[in-house]
């Protein structure tokens, strides 16, 4: 197996549990939504065009939500 195929295959993980990670770490007050955001960022060092998929189970933090904006991550998405 060459890197370029190689590399392709870590890309195609990623794709495959990144929705489950946003999923899981938005609205969370933990380093979840922190280590999310990281992988994201680091993610497109090397693929730049690559955007989450939308998420409509994914909402904007609400006034009665408790927790700082930065723990939510609806901001991922592409309006």
């Amino acid at each position: 197996m060459t890197d370029k195929q190689k590399i392709q295959v870590l890309a195609e993980c990623f794709n495959d549990v990144i929705w489950m990670a946003i999923r899981y770490a938005h609205g969370r007050q933990t380093y979840a939504p922190h280590t999310v955001r990281d992988a994201i960022t680091n993610f497109q060092i090397i693929f730049h065009e690559w955007k989450p998929k939308k998420d409509h189970t994914i909402k904007p933090k609400c006034c009665e939500d408790s927790g700082f904006i930065e723990d939510y991550l609806d901001d991922l998405f592409e309006s």
